[in-house]
């Protein structure tokens, strides 16, 4: 019996071996549909390449989820009609053939491309990238990295546009069993209305969810499945409604369509980097998308079909998976090989040809013949799984490998300033990277205390996230009579192992009192990205304040120390950012500080600020391993934003202040000294060598 012969209803394989994906009663093919998925790739890549004037173009991506809730839903109606059965195990089967091959195919090359072309450092970040990725939780991965301190300000991950299809298998996982369940309910009212009431629900939730969540956590907001998941049950609603929407009048349906056109293109052009998003504006793009999909159900011969329909968009179309798969990773190695933070479209353009024959490749010998392939669901499941757990654990090893090979990691502090001195002084003569480098370049990132894996992590956490604990984190020596406090932001925090050692040696009881995203000095500062409303107060920080100043003075320490970063913005009116704190401000909040804890001029002290490289020095040092001082900067390019205010207004309360400077520079600031990694990041130094400078902080704190 020939495909002519089976009933449209039934229909489940289109003549390319495809499956419909269309509900029964639609067309099994829709040629609008396939074109749609072109405009939202180029919208994406476009956008990527920084074309002029298409400032939105990201919300492409939720024109895809509008498409996948349409296709999946499609997929399991005509499969229930049709064999009158849902079978999970065939649904994952398809999804691995579909999905997998090319998603694993574009993650190891770009960790190996991301090796070879910028180095260790950003090769094993990207390694562990993509073992989210492979995993497909890539989206709660990124929305950590956006709302962590110490990641928010690298470069864009290679693979980070895997997010998006993170958010896609989740709600894989997920809906089929939820049809299931819908599908073997008994009751007066058909699949079809069944499943248009769950799918509503989870409309009207999941968008209430997006606006909220975008206002209070806007990173957590654009990487949740629980806020996109309203985009995908749209689809699934207009799919379970073709029955209805084939009697929309032909004209109408045209106009419909056309008018969806407008509103995706509108949004494009019209939203940028600072709409807040999703939000409520998301409506825009993704009702745009439906009505598209909609005013298609009655193919209209003058609709948005006419143009969406042609050859060269069905082309792009079918090949649009692969597209977004590779366009990203190769932008991204692209500017970052080049040292820029992005390239113009006029740039980019190579770079997008090389994107699309790399599609075109991986779409002819990858995604087009193993979706095809015939093989038993549930090998073709174990298959996938194997093939995910392989990836994890290669990335794994890569990740181990690199982490694990610094050599020798112990630290042999410099015996007095005289050594520092000396050391920095030859420091410029430094070409190559030691071979006994501490820590490794890959290691750099983790020299942190506050990486999880670090050992005085949990003093970190202790007055860090969304509420500020009660609990003390003490450290040194526990049965020592006296009272160190060391207060201040993650600047504080990097200096962490040498105070330990300190407290250690000096037999004093170290009390730590940090936070992220807030300066110890009394001023208010906007929320930090991903945390709360952009260019509004960080009441948290605020709150901190309080808390630890009131502990200072019910503890009356021997002596408090206080290091902070000044890379601080000040909220504006109505949500806008004002900018950086202008020097008389920042004074007037350390001074406000100095008078708020009630202790002797001398028993405080001010940690000055580090010299900043105007690059990120373990990056850099991973891409000119034979020209280290590439990585360097003359010390009049380097200096913290406002030591001079610091120092006088210290000064002027009878306090103690520590330049740190001549301990990192002479006349260049170099990112190593002697066989020791200076920093971990542009703002932060390394435990390694906050341990190596215990002796001379030490000194000049008075406790050795």
């Amino acid at each position: 019996m020939s495909a002519h012969d089976v009933p449209e209803a039934e229909l489940r394989l289109l003549a390319t071996g495809d499956e419909a994906g269309t509900a029964p009663n639609d067309r099994p093919f829709r040629p609008d549909v396939e074109g749609l998925r072109a405009l939202a790739v180029l919208l994406v890549v476009l956008y990527h390449a920084d074309l002029p004037h298409l400032t939105g173009g990201y919300v492409g991506v939720d024109v895809f989820f509008v498409i996948s809730g349409f296709v999946i839903t499609g997929l399991l109606l005509r499969e229930r009609q049709g064999t009158a059965r849902t079978s999970i195990l065939d649904f994952y089967a398809r999804r691995v053939r579909r999905i997998l091959p090319a998603a694993t195919l574009v993650i190891v090359i770009t960790v190996g491309a991301t090796f070879v072309v910028l180095g260790v450092v950003s090769g094993d970040t990207t390694a562990n990238d993509g073992r989210w990725a492979a995993a497909f939780l890539a989206n709660f991965h990124f929305e950590s990295i956006g709302t962590n301190y110490l990641t928010a300000r690298l470069p864009p991950s290679p693979l980070q546009n895997y997010w998006s299809l993170s958010i896609e298998e989740q709600f894989y996982v997920v809906y089929p069993t939820l049809f299931l369940v819908v599908a073997s309910l008994r009751g007066r009212f058909s699949l079809r209305a069944r499943l248009a009431v769950l799918l509503s629900l989870i409309t009207v939730a999941s968008y209430a969810l997006s606006i909220v969540q975008t206002s209070s956590h806007p990173a957590a907001a654009y990487f949740s499945p629980f806020t996109r998941a309203w985009e995908l049950a749209l689809g699934g609603l207009i799919a379970v409604s073709t029955l209805w929407l084939r009697r929309v009048p032909v004209a109408v349906a045209a106009v419909l369509s056309w008018v969806g056109v407008l509103a995706v293109m509108y949004s494009a052009c019209a939203f940028n980097e600072q709409t807040p998003y999703p939000g409520s504006l998301v409506a825009v793009p993704v009702i745009g998308a439906a009505l598209i999909i909609v005013g298609g159900a009655t193919a209209p011969r003058w609709g948005a079909e006419w143009i969406l329909g042609k050859q060269p968009v069905q082309w792009l179309g079918r090949r649009s998976y692969s597209l977004y798969l590779w366009h990203w990773p190769i932008l991204i190695l692209a500017a970052e090989r080049l040292e820029e933070s992005q390239l113009t479209f006029r740039r980019n353009t190579p770079y997008l040809i090389v994107a699309l024959f790399a599609s075109m490749a991986s779409y002819r010998f990858v995604e087009h013949p193993l979706r095809h392939v015939k093989a038993p669901s549930n090998r073709t499941v174990a298959v996938g799984l194997t093939l995910v757990l392989a990836t994890i654990g290669l990335l794994t090893a890569i990740v181990w490998v690199e982490a694990g090979g610094s050599g020798d990691q112990r630290v042999v502090p410099a015996a007095n300033q005289s050594a520092v001195l000396h050391a920095v002084a030859n420091a410029p003569r430094i070409s190559t990277i030691p071979r006994n480098l501490v820590p490794s370049l890959a290691a750099t990132q983790q020299d942190f205390a506050g990486i999880n894996n670090h050992p005085h992590f949990s003093c970190a956490l202790a007055t860090h996230g969304n509420t500020i604990e009660s609990r003390i984190c003490t450290l040194g020596d526990s049965s020592g009579k006296h009272l160190l406090v060391l207060y201040g932001d993650s600047h504080a925090l990097m200096w962490l192992p040498a105070f330990n050692q300190i407290a250690v040696e000096a037999h004093w009881r170290l009390v730590v009192l940090t936070s992220y995203f807030c300066p110890a000095e009394l001023v208010t500062v906007s929320n930090p990205q991903g945390s709360g409303t952009p260019g509004t107060p960080n009441v948290l920080c605020d709150r901190f304040h309080s808390w630890a100043v009131s502990h200072i003075n019910a503890m009356r320490p021997d002596l408090v120390v206080i290091a902070q970063s000044d890379l601080y913005e000040v909220p504006g009116a109505n949500g806008s950012l004002s900018g950086f704190f202008t020097k008389h401000e920042w004074g007037r909040g350390l001074a406000e500080l100095y008078r708020a804890i009630r202790l002797a001029p001398t028993r405080k002290v001010f940690l000055g600020g580090i010299p900043m490289l105007p690059v990120d020095p373990p990056t850099c040092l991973s891409s000119h391993p034979a020209a280290v001082q590439a990585c360097s900067a003359p010390a009049t390019l380097t200096a913290s934003g406002f030591p001079a205010t610091e120092r006088a207004v210290v000064a002027q309360a009878g306090g103690r202040f520590i330049d740190p400077t001549p301990w990192f520079c002479s006349t260049v600031c170099t990112p190593i000294v002697d066989h020791y990694g200076v920093y971990r990041d542009q703002v932060h130094i390394t435990g390694t060598y906050a341990l190596y400078l215990q002796r001379v902080l030490g000194t000049a704190l008075g406790l050795q």
